[in-house]
């Protein structure tokens, strides 16, 4: 079955919605007679109502779908469909017909599920930003909570690397294809089996793109039970994150800083949209009780949404 996904994804003119028409069909007539359709594209035109070069298409790409195949199995990725058992159902409802619909992962497939924080800051946040990135994420994991980030400089990796730091786990949401990124030394040395899980939802050999970055940020948001934006400018992807994370009416919390800095100019913005505020105690930590409860109460639970219809 992943060959066929695989031809889908990497055939010209064929993009998402002809892919969940692709599962649709799987889910009804079972897997094996969804890949013995990618083999007959008048077929496939007809029960997809695809254009006829677009069945082509993917019937063509059979050959690098089979290669590509070989080498996520040699590197141990696991393909997830949006109607497998272990896709992330509170991805599916937070970002409902935006969710991927195929997620490519390694590491720990358990931590797609796992009650967490997302972070999100700038990629040149200020030193006092990132320490007070690591000691947040080190309070989540401390008490068994789920760090997602994004796995770029700065706020994102503070937060990988300190989760890690102190026994927690980690999700690293990718803006590249899963065979195209490489461990970071600064924390190479902290990866255990069972402590982090490596996500992308692109084609598996992609480079990395900014235009990409924004998908990103959405599947951070929907792998998250609520957001931490540390220090965002008026501009930029953290910015875009955090209205995002407004917009989808998902829990902001905000560090609330005494004097922002250049890299931090928004974050009074967005405690006056409605991001809670992240003050410090009188030891000077950040507290994140609000962020826990959060996180326990798991609200996407009760969100308006019939996940069954989403790519019907």
């Amino acid at each position: 079955m992943n060959v066929a996904i695989l031809q889908f994804i990497y055939a010209k003119g064929a993009g998402d919605a002809a892919l969940r028409k692709f599962f649709t069909y799987a889910r009804n007539h079972g897997d094996d007679a969804a890949c013995a359709l990618c083999e007959n594209p008048i077929s496939l035109a007809s029960e997809l109502k695809l254009k006829p070069e677009v069945a082509k298409n993917i019937k063509e790409a059979k050959t690098e779908a089979e290669e590509i195949a070989i080498q996520l199995d040699l590197n141990n990725i696991t393909l997830v469909r949006w109607n497998s058992e272990n896709y992330p159902a509170r991805l599916l409802s937070i970002l409902q017909n935006n969710a991927p619909a195929v997620l490519f992962v390694k590491g720990n497939c358990s931590l797609l599920n796992a009650p967490g924080a997302g972070f999100c800051g700038s990629r040149k946040a200020s030193e006092k930003g990132l320490g007070i990135t690591a000691r947040c994420a080190s309070q989540l994991a401390e008490v068994r909570l789920n760090v997602v980030s994004g796995y770029a400089h700065g706020v994102d990796m503070a937060a990988h690397k300190s989760a890690l730091e102190h026994g927690g786990t980690t999700v690293f949401v990718l803006v590249e294809g899963i065979l195209r990124f490489q461990v970071k030394n600064d924390i190479a040395d902290l990866l255990t089996s069972e402590n982090h899980l490596f996500v992308s939802q692109f084609p598996p050999r992609l480079t990395w793109s900014g235009r990409n970055a924004m998908k990103r940020n959405s599947t951070i948001i929907g792998l998250s039970d609520a957001m931490i934006l540390v220090e965002s400018g008026m501009t930029g992807g953290t910015f875009a994150a955090g209205e995002e994370t407004l917009k989808r009416k998902r829990p902001l919390f905000v560090i609330d800083y005494a004097a922002p800095g250049p890299s931090a100019e928004a974050n009074p913005h967005f405690i006056t949209k409605g991001g809670q505020p992240i003050r410090g105690r009188k030891d000077g930590t950040p507290s994140l009780d609000g962020v826990k409860e959060v996180i326990k109460a798991q609200s996407w639970k009760n969100m308006d949404t019939d996940s069954g219809t989403l790519f019907d």
